[in-house]
């Protein structure tokens, strides 16, 4: 692997500085996002450019649908669903409330903590993925209507650290995985049957030394039972992993290139990064600071993917042109967050690559220049490109008091309260 990446590096600013067309690759045909050439631009970009639409949709609320603290929305099969507070609240298309999804227990169909829980790709049947400490995960199958189907071990390889597991249709499942010892395989995938038995392990691609620390006083208890050394772990971030058709993303903060499994357990780079100058090389993950520095890094715990088009966040630091301040509600009242990071639209089709200012301050997101609604951030997309965002109440209300909203979104406001439960936001992307 790293061979591969300095092949790509070096094949990549050949490709850079001869090629004139706006699609820019690198040997072999491998895309570059072109991030280096746009540092200290950036553009407001319409949501009518990257969608064929959007409706905003009202969800019913009851003592019995109304959504917690820290919500995150996804969209699946014509279901809204929300989760908080690790539990499942399940909507209908238009916003009418069906059920709320909590198993936490000690039964035979329940769990006593998960690791996630989310609708499945295509089905919209609630997965959920248990937590346990030292020996296996647990695959939890419920339908669409939370009702149990069965139960899949996920067994822990002794030398790795696992995360979240997405399957690839009914037959393959891809677990994230992390070295476990600094002299141990350093692997980032665990690819598994229908059984999860191991057919294929991935290494990890070459990461920078800031991905790599000393680790800290801690003490972990390895799949044998025994107690593992903090001075023998090898502390690397796992992977972000995403699905994408029959195709499952990897992501890596500390890596110029996004990889992909794909249905016959290929593992092969995707899309390059021109970080150019503003690649960080060195440091430990001690001393990163997300705010400030002069240096960029990806953040790969967001990412959308449509047919045409991604949605990619960077921690822009000291070339952030359009920092930012986010207001967030805590028990002890709002506290304030600054942001020295831009969310960027890359087209796959032409190669365009755009740093995304804000339609309003401090507001990040695409222009709704449809129904005139705040701006679209997806947090989430669907198998069908369904792309979601969600806004609290107040929110709404007191965007409705400075801009003249139309359709749906106009009749919402109009006996809209601010206990009211949240609105979503949904967009079918290009």
């Amino acid at each position: 692997m790293k061979n591969i990446s300095k092949l790509l590096i070096i094949t990549a600013i050949v490709a850079l500085g001869g090629c004139n067309s706006q699609q820019k690759t690198v040997t072999g045909g491998l895309p570059v996002i072109d991030l280096a050439s746009n540092v200290g631009k950036g553009e407001v970009v319409n949501l009518s450019d990257v969608a064929h639409d959007i409706r905003y949709v009202k969800l019913e609320t009851s003592d019995s649908s109304l959504i917690g603290r820290y919500p995150t929305v996804f969209y699946e099969n014509e279901r809204i669903y929300v989760l908080s507070m690790r539990v499942l609240k399940v909507f209908d298309k238009d916003g009418k409330f069906l059920f709320k999804f909590d198993r936490r227990g000690r039964g035979a169909q329940e769990y006593i903590a998960s690791r996630r829980i989310r609708a499945m790709h295509g089905s919209g049947d609630i997965l959920v993925q248990t937590q346990a400490i030292g020996a296996s995960d647990d695959l939890m199958f419920f339908d669409r209507e939370g009702n149990y189907l069965a139960k899949k071990n996920v067994p822990y390889n002794k030398n790795t650290f696992q995360s979240d597991v997405l399957e690839i249709g009914d037959n393959l499942y891809v677990a994230a995985a992390s070295p476990k010892y600094k002299d141990s395989i350093q692997l980032c995938a665990i690819i598994y049957d229908s059984t999860f038995t191991i057919l294929k392990t991935i290494p990890a691609p070459t990461n920078t030394d800031f991905e790599k620390d000393d680790g800290d006083s801690f003490v972990v208890v390895s799949a044998d039972g025994k107690e593992i050394p903090s001075a023998n772990l090898s502390v690397i971030r796992f992977p972000e992993i995403y699905r994408f058709k029959e195709n499952i993303r990897f992501l890596f903060s500390g890596n110029d290139t996004i990889f992909s499994i794909d249905s016959k357990q290929n593992y092969t780079p995707s899309f390059w990064i021109n970080f150019g100058k503003y690649k960080k090389v060195s440091g430990k993950a001690s001393e990163m600071n997300l705010y400030s520095g002069n240096y960029i890094t990806l953040r790969q715990v967001y990412f959308i993917e449509s047919e045409e088009n991604m949605i990619l966040q960077f921690y822009m630091r000291d070339f952030c042109h359009e920092p930012y301040e986010e207001p967030i509600s805590t028990p002890k009242g709002v506290r304030i967050n600054k942001h020295s990071d831009c969310y960027a639209l890359y087209n796959k089709k032409t190669g365009e690559f755009t740093l995304l200012n804000q339609p309003v301050k401090n507001m990040p997101g695409l222009k709704d220049d449809i129904k005139n609604g705040p701006p679209f951030l997806p947090t989430s997309i669907s198998s069908d490109f369904q792309a979601c965002a969600l806004f609290n109440a107040s929110q709404i209300i007191e965007y409705a008091q400075a801009n003249d909203l139309k359709g749906e979104l106009k009749e919402i406001t109009k006996d809209l309260k601010d206990t009211d439960n949240p609105i979503v936001a949904i967009a079918k992307m290009r």
